[in-house]
Parts: structure tokens; sequence; C-alpha cells
């Protein structure tokens, strides 16, 4: 009832209006009033009245047509929206689980490379503690080196201070009845002195030469053990540098890919609230379009009603032009349907266009995604390769310094066995080239310095120990000489730290 109110009106109006054009035309023309019968005003009245009734009946059916045009349209429209909303979710949320596969990824890669810094951690400390270990052992090896020969030089000065006043004593107290024979032993004992001279220079200079050459070697292992751990600490610092590098790149990967999802967001949001503004501006237009075509209806009915008013007699002319206005207003109507319907087609093969740039560039965005979550997967199995060489290389260079350390000391230990079989050697010689001096007491013992060549051959043997008895005293020193060569070992280093001066402990059982 609501929508036939305004044609209601419109028909009672156009019947008022046509019957006072009539009452006027039937008052200026009496004549002609007198002589037109009333029939022909009531047919008038009644075919006008169905030609009016069948106008408001098109008009309400076009407007009804119109009507659910629109309502088809906004719901076509609103299927659009929230279908392009569901899928902008779905993509959303995809992004989000992608996010989040992402950063786990990241995450286990970081906890799978923790326990392999670890162990290389723990590696290099337990290398830098040995390396200190073997440090510390050496300087305490050259400390005892260097301690011994101080107490074996105030040793030997001591001796040789002690030798000379028993020499002098003894030489004073056997002076008148060795006379001759002291003679002769001066003679042969300057003889000696100047040969063990010329030899003791010659030992010392090569013990010189041997001390430098053994300094030399301590400062270039001193130099290579620094130089070692120089490169452990640089690599240390490559790894913790990569380390960072890897992080950094990471948090700006992620960064990167929040931008590039607050850019979609941004870009989705400026497509919907571009569709709403293309819906608000439609659904403008349509309304004027609505409102121009009322008030076109409105002045086409005010001039048709004046038309009929001027002219009833060109009832039938009226008839045939309203037939061909019917009919523009269908061709109007069918191109404005077809016009709507090419536009929506375009409007929605712009969409799909749209929506299909945005899934290529998705896809796009994806493919670079993985290509750089490839890449960065491969440097990190290339760094985790080169830390598992790394603490190859530093777990083989722990055990050949422990090999090195084990061959030092079975060399020591192999060294200590030598030294005691060859002191056992040097005891039962000399003891078996020893001649009892006749009235020799039991149980006596002395010191002797001996002094040899590399050959064994002995240079010097003097007594720095005496037994308190000089015949038992000078016999143990012929009976050195007598036993010369003694064995020594053939490891040179072990005869000059132990062999070319050493005190025997003469005791003849």
């Amino acid at each position: 009832m609501r929508n036939f109110k305004p044609s209601f009106v419109l028909a009672v109006a156009l019947h008022l209006l046509i019957v006072l054009l009539f009452s006027i035309s039937f008052l200026t023309d009496r004549d002609e009033a007198q002589t037109a019968p009333p029939a022909e005003i009531i047919e008038a009245t009644v075919l006008d009245g169905a030609a009016i009734d069948a106008e408001a009946e098109r008009l309400k059916q076009n407007e009804e047509n119109k009507r659910q045009a629109e309502t088809a349209r906004q719901q076509q429209l609103e299927d659009a929206r929230k279908a392009e909303e569901q899928a902008l979710q779905q993509a959303k949320k995809q992004r989000v689980l992608e996010e989040q596969k992402a950063l786990e990824a990241a995450e286990k890669r970081k906890q799978e490379a923790l326990p392999e810094q670890k162990r290389q951690e723990q590696l290099d400390a337990k290398r830098r503690e040995e390396e200190k270990k073997l440090e510390e052992a050496k300087e305490r090896r050259a400390l005892e080196e260097k301690k011994a020969k101080e107490a074996a030089e105030k040793q030997k000065q001591a001796e040789l201070d002690k030798q000379k006043e028993l020499a002098e004593k003894q030489k004073q107290a056997e002076l008148e009845k060795q006379k001759e024979l002291a003679e002769k032993q001066k003679q042969a004992e300057q003889e000696r002195q100047k040969e063990a001279e010329k030899q003791k220079q010659a030992e010392k200079q090569k013990q010189q030469e041997a001390e430098r050459e053994a300094r030399l070697k301590e400062q270039k292992l001193a130099e290579e053990a620094k130089l070692k751990q120089q490169e452990a600490e640089a690599k240390k610092l490559e790894q913790e540098k990569k380390l960072q590098e890897q992080k950094a790149l990471e948090q700006k990967k992620l960064q990167q890919q929040k931008a590039e999802e607050a850019k979609r967001e941004e870009q989705a949001q400026q497509a919907k609230a571009e569709k709403e503004k293309q819906l608000a501006e439609e659904k403008a237009r349509a309304e004027k379009e609505k409102q121009a075509a009322l008030a076109a209806e409105k002045a086409k009915q005010a001039a048709e009603a004046e038309a009929r008013a001027k002219a009833e007699k060109e009832r039938q002319a009226k008839l045939a032009a309203e037939k061909v206005e019917k009919d523009r207003q269908a061709a109007e109507a069918e191109a404005k349907a077809k016009a709507e319907a090419e536009a929506k087609a375009k409007a929605e093969k712009e969409r799909q266009a749209k929506l299909a740039a945005e899934a290529a560039a998705k896809a796009k965005a994806e493919q670079e995604r993985q290509a750089a979550e490839a890449a960065a997967k491969a440097k990190a199995e290339q760094e985790r390769q080169a830390a598992i060489a790394a603490a190859q290389k530093a777990e083989q260079e722990r055990q050949a310094a422990e090999a090195a350390a084990k061959a030092e000391q079975e060399r020591l230990a192999a060294a200590a066995a030598e030294e005691a079989r060859l002191n056992n050697l040097i005891k039962s010689k000399t003891e078996g080239a020893w001649i009892r001096p006749m009235g020799a007491a039991q149980g006596l013992k002395c010191t002797i310095q001996v002094k040899l060549l590399p050959s064994g051959d002995v240079m010097d043997a003097v007594v720095v120990g005496s037994s308190g008895d000089p015949i038992f005293d000078r016999s143990a020193e012929n009976a050195v000489r007598k036993a010369s060569p003694l064995p020594v070992p053939q490891d040179k280093i072990l005869f000059n730290q132990k062999y070319r001066v050493f005190n025997l402990s003469f005791k003849p059982e």
C-alpha cells in the first residue's frame, strides 16, 4: 500500500486537472459545450483513467524491477566483499603460521648450534689449560735445571776450595817423603792441567753453544705456542662474529617480513576503503539516477496531462506518441541494464585481475622467502661444518700435544732408566779398576768430580769430597782414570746435562 500511494495521488491529481481543464474549455466555448454530448466527456475520462492506471502500473513495475536489481547488485557486492575479507583473513592466518614456523626453525637452529658452540668452548678451554700446564711444567723444569746448575756450581766452587786447602795440607805433609814423586807429579799435573784447561775451554764453548741452542729452541716453542693461542682466539672471535651476523640477519629478515606484512595489510585496508568508496559512489549515483528518473517521470506526466488537456482530439496521436515513448524508455532501460551489466562485468574483471596480481605477488614473496630461508639454512650448515672442522682440528692439536707430552714423559723415563744403568756400569767399572792401598781402612768413601769427553774418555778426575785418607783418595782418582773410557749415553743432551761433568761417589765394597 505504501508503494502505491504516490501513484494513486498522482492519478487523482491528474483526474482533477483534466476535469478542471475541460470545465474551463466548456465555459469558454459554450456553443461547443452545448453541442458536445456528455457521453464524450465520460468516455474521455474513462479512457484517460485506464491509461493513467496502466502508466502507474508500468511505473510501479519499473520501480519494483529497479529496486530488485539494486538489491541483487548490493547483495552481490556484499557477497564479494565478504569473500574477499575471508580470503584476506585466511592469507593473514597463513602468514602468521609461516612466521611462527620461521621463528621455530630459527630457534631450533639456534638450539642446535648451542651444544656445538659449548663443546667448542670446552675444547678450547681444555686445550688452553693443557698448554698452560705444559708451559708451567717447562718453566718449572727450566727453573729446576737452573737451580741445579747454580747448586752444582756452588758445590763445585766449594769442593774446589776445599780441595785446594786439602791439597795444600797434603802437599806440605808429604813434601819431604815424596819430593821427587811430587816433582814428577807436579810436572805431570801441570801438563794435565794445561790439557784440561784447553779441554775445559773447548767444553765450555760447546756448553755455551748447547745452552744457546736450547734457549733458541725454547723461544721458538714459546713463539709457536703463542701463535697457536692467537690463532685459536682469532678463530673464536670469528665464530662469535659469524653468530652475531647470523642473528642480525635473522632479525633483519623478521623485520622485513613484518614490514611486508604491514604493507600488505595497509594495501588491503586501502583496497577495502577504495571498494567501500566505490560502493558508496555507485549507491549515490543510483539514488541520483532514481531521483532524476522520478523527476523526469513527473515532468513527463505533467507534459502528458497538459497535452491531453490541450488536445483531447489528438488522443490517438498521443497514444501513438506514448507507445513510441514507451519503446524509447524500454530501449533506454535495456541500454542502461546492458551498460550496468558491462560495468559490473568490467568491475568483476578488474577485481579478478587484482586478485590474480595479489596472488602472483604473494607467490613471488613466498618464493623469495623460501629462497632466503634455503640460503640461510645453507649458510648455517656451512658454518656448522666449519665449526665441526675447527673442533676436529682443535681435537687433533690437543691429541698431538698429548702425544708430545707423553713422548716427553717417555723420554724422561727412558733417560732416567739409562742414567741409572750407566751409573751402575760406571760404578762397577771404576770399582773393578781400583787397587786397595796397603793399610786402607774398611768403609772409606770419597766424592770424585769426573770430567768426560763425548767418547767417554776421562779428561779429569779430582777428589772434591775427601775420605780423610789421602792415599785412599789418590787411589780412587787413579781407579777412575784407569777405568777410562767410561760408558756414556748416546743421547748428546743427556750427556751434556749429566755426564760431561759429574760427581762420583766412590765407596768400594
